[in-house]
């Protein structure tokens, strides 16, 4: 009888005994960094656009928070660190960073209550299918606000980079980069050369430029229209 009410009383310190967490995927989008068809104006060695895939997802922002604990340990995350939207349970939205999991048994994060979306606690939850479950903390003074989580880290990520490289002549020079998961590709590395002699409309891979006026330390311009996107 003794084992069944300490059984008992260990679940009612947590949301469920065996909680049921549905993962949430993050989102892919392309963007570019500078809109189209504006006057714009750089610097040698700056980038004149950059384009790229990349995912993201729904965060929170920790802003204020103090050292604490939860059951026995210590909550990990501290003010200015941002947490995504990763999975839910049928009570809550749970916001937690996949990779911190590693091999623990439990990981960290931060629950939005689904029936009132004002409850926004500290968690602390088992991994699925190990022992455990899922608890839940108010903590007084902790205080969060909506963000953007970018994970830098995917696999078919890319990001393609036009940098002014300066003027020699009439001659513009530039440098094209590519990047598959935030690293360079030195294939994909070039430097080029236009002659405003010979207009002043100058294109690379689908990225089409109108150079305004140049200098050797300065670029004004408009993008006419991006890179072609890389498959």
């Amino acid at each position: 009888m003794k084992k069944i009410i300490t059984s008992l009383s260990i679940c009612l310190f947590l949301t469920s005994c065996a909680v049921q967490i549905k993962p949430i995927e993050p989102k892919s989008r392309t963007y570019d960094d500078v809109p189209l068809n504006t006057v714009l104006n750089n610097e040698i060695g700056d980038r004149l656009i950059t384009t790229g895939k990349e995912y993201y997802q729904e965060a929170l922002k920790i802003t204020e928070s103090r050292d604490f604990k939860i059951n026995t340990a210590i909550y990990p995350y501290k003010n200015g660190e941002i947490l995504p939207l990763s999975g839910s349970t049928n009570e809550w939205f749970l916001y937690y960073n996949k990779k911190d999991i590693g091999t623990n048994s439990y990981f960290f994060g931060i629950a939005i209550n689904k029936k009132n979306t004002s409850i926004i606690n500290p968690f602390l939850s088992s991994i699925p299918g190990a022992m455990g479950g899922l608890y839940t903390k108010k903590i007084e003074g902790f205080k969060t606000k909506q963000d953007t989580f970018i994970d830098n880290d995917c696999k078919d990520c890319f990001k393609q980079e036009f940098i002014f490289n300066g003027k020699v002549g009439t001659n513009l020079k530039f440098i094209y980069r590519e990047y598959i998961n935030d690293m360079a590709r030195p294939a994909f590395n070039q430097e080029l050369q236009y002659d405003l002699n010979e207009s002043n409309l100058i294109g690379f891979k689908g990225l089409r430029i109108e150079v305004i006026k140049a200098t050797n330390t300065n670029i004004e311009y408009k993008i006419l229209s991006s890179f072609n996107k890389i498959k």
